[in-house]
Formats: C-alpha cells, structure tokens, sequence
C-alpha cells in the first residue's frame, strides 16, 4: 500500500509541474498566425534570386537593374527539388513564370527592368567657344546621382561656354545658342560692291556676336560699303549700303486722285530709310485712289493707296450682257458704291427692275 501512494503523490508531482509548461504552448489557430520558418524566408530569396539572375542574362544588363516582386507570404515556401525553369508567359514581359517539375508547381513574379542611366561626355578637349559635333560626344553609363545630358540633340550645333576636358559631362547651362556671321577675309573699300570673294562664313557663339552684325543672305554681293572694312573683321549691317528698288512720286499727289503709273518712277533707296509697306512696283495700282497726300520724292507706301470706287450709287453704268453669243450693252443705274471686282446692285430705270453685275472698269460692270 505504502508503494501505490507513492507512485501516486509521484504522478501528481510530475503533472503539476508540467501544467505552466504546457499552458505556453501555442493554439492551432496562434500556430497558422505565425512567420514562416527562417527557411521558408530564405527559399523565396532564394526563388527571387534565382529569377533576377535569369532575367539579366535575357535583357543583357546587370542583375541589379532587375527588380523582382515580393511573393505573397501566403505562398507556400517553393521548394524545388530539380531547379526552376523560367520564361515570360504574356507578350509585355511584366510577369516572369517560374516553373518546377518535383513537386509540381508554378509561380508568378512581377518583374521590371531599370533603364541604364547614361550620360554624354567629351571624347576629346574641347575649347571654349568650340561648337559640338557629333564626333566630340559619347554616351557613356552614368550613377544614378550623376548629373548631364543623354540626348546629343542638346549638344551638337551648341557652344561651349567653358573648355571640357575627355569624359567630362557637359550640363544644359555649360552651351549657348550658335549664330552665322559674315568676316572678311581681305581689306574692302568704301563705295565699292562687296566683294563676296573676300568673305566667309563663321558659326560663332551668339553671345559673341556684335551687335547688328550682318547675316549671310543671297543678295549680299548686289550691296555697296558704307565704309572701308579691314580684313578680319565680323561685317555688321550698317557697313553696308543696302538699297532697294522703290518707287517714288514724281509730284506732288494729293488725296483722292486716280493713280496713274505715270506719276510714278522706280529709283534706288538704301533700305534703312524705306518704311515697312514700301512698293517696288505699280502693277495692279490701276483705279486705285491716293488716300493722303504724297509729296514729291516720297515712296509710294500701301498705307497711301485704296481700290477706288469705280462705281458711284446713283451714276448711270454701262452694263455688258451676253446673249446667245451677242453682247449687248445697255445703260443702268447703281444702287450702291462699288470697287474692281466686286457685286453691285443695278436698276433698270425703263422696267424698273433690280439686276446684279460686277464691277469691270470705272463706271461699268458685266452683268451675272
């Protein structure tokens, strides 16, 4: 008896000093709450590694312009016995697919692939006030912190404004817009036609340039110097005697005459002194009518002239009518004003009716 309440007391002993053990134990439900274990973490790495180092060798970059999404914690830990095979399962390339054979399983992975940062440098020593040429850049990779220009077009045609030393960057403030100029080449005299032999053309920064300097242009050789001009020297606009064909009065005009082309006459004024709406030519001024007076000498501007009114409202008008291949012209009255060209209403005084004609010559029309 002695024996059995021994082994009883010890039984008891034992069970109550594993109950506080025991209640530290985790519930099914606290145990599916919990992280994966430390390997089921390391085998995504793994998986994700595996992915990024695949799609490098595909893209032909560096594994760290891949970037690979995070697999969903949910996943069951991908464990793969023969290794996985992997491809681009849709045509955009977003999703990479990671197959396994033993145990038979797939997985879907975001996928992106950073652009390499690149930057254009000097492939040579470049002066201040060099103009780029396609030959002096290159692109070469660049830090993500670095800072310049990739696209050449920013550069090339451009000017330093400071000198650039091999594989330095240039940056967008370090080039200026570029200008054409005209330099002579040899010593010209004043009153002479300039001599485009004696000339060339320089592309020079444009905050180089002087001001007013000449722009090449097609009718340089038909100016005269203003002055001598040294050799070597950038030509400005004011070195030349730029004259232009104009036509001037001949008397004095005054307003609300018929212009004629015989009250005119072209000469040759240097253009600095022509005003913007100048007229080289009397073509087309038939039947116009001077609006201000014009003195003697003074270019004919287009401000000066207006269409006049050939047809005055009230005045008889001859008007042409075509009948049967016949002309037949008979006199009307016209109920308005009207210029070359234009749509004017006539009355007939005989019947009285309203007829319709254009405008052909002074107090005549055609009619519709």
């Amino acid at each position: 008896m002695r024996d059995l309440r021994d082994l009883i007391v010890s039984t008891f002993t034992t069970l109550a000093l594993c109950l506080p053990a025991l209640a530290q134990q985790p519930t099914p439900s606290a145990m599916a709450s919990a992280s994966p274990p430390p390997s089921a973490l390391n085998a995504r790495e793994t998986l994700r590694h595996e992915a990024r180092q695949w799609a490098a060798s595909q893209a032909g970059v560096a594994p760290e312009m891949i970037e690979i999404g995070a697999l969903d914690a949910r996943t069951d830990a991908p464990h793969c016995t023969t290794g996985f095979r992997f491809d681009y399962p849709f045509e955009s390339r977003s999703t990479l697919r990671a197959q396994c054979s033993q145990p038979p399983r797939q997985f879907y992975l975001r996928i992106s692939t950073e652009r390499p940062k690149q930057r254009l440098v000097a492939t040579r020593a470049l002066a201040s006030g060099a103009v780029i040429q396609p030959s002096d850049i290159a692109l070469r990779p660049a830090t993500a912190q670095s800072q310049g220009i990739e696209d050449p077009a920013q550069l090339v045609g451009r000017a330093l404004k400071r000198p650039l030393e091999p594989g330095e960057s240039p940056s967008p403030q370090d080039v200026e817009e570029v200008v054409q100029i005209v330099r002579t080449t040899g010593e010209q005299r004043a009153g002479q036609a300039l001599d485009a032999a004696a000339t060339r053309i320089d592309i020079i920064p444009r905050s180089r340039a002087p001001a007013g300097a000449l722009a090449p242009r097609a009718d340089m050789s038909a100016a005269r110097l203003r002055r001598d001009v040294p050799s070597d020297r950038i030509l400005l606009n004011d070195d030349l005697i730029d004259s232009r064909q104009t036509i001037v009065a001949k008397r004095n005009l005054m307003r609300g005459e018929i212009i004629d082309a015989s009250m005119f006459q072209s000469v040759e004024l240097d253009r600095r002194a022509l005003p913007p709406d100048y007229l080289t030519s009397t073509q087309g001024l038939d039947q116009g009518e001077v609006i201000t007076a014009v003195k003697a000498g003074e270019p004919l501007r287009s401000s000066h002239i207006r269409p006049s009114m050939l047809v005055k409202k009230g005045q008889q008008v001859v008007l042409t009518v075509a009948l049967q291949g016949l002309e037949i012209s008979v006199r009307v009255e016209a109920m308005e004003d009207a210029k070359l060209g234009d749509q004017v209403k006539l009355r007939n005084p005989d019947s009285g009716k309203t007829l319709a004609g254009v405008v052909t010559g002074r107090g005549a029309a055609r009619a519709l």
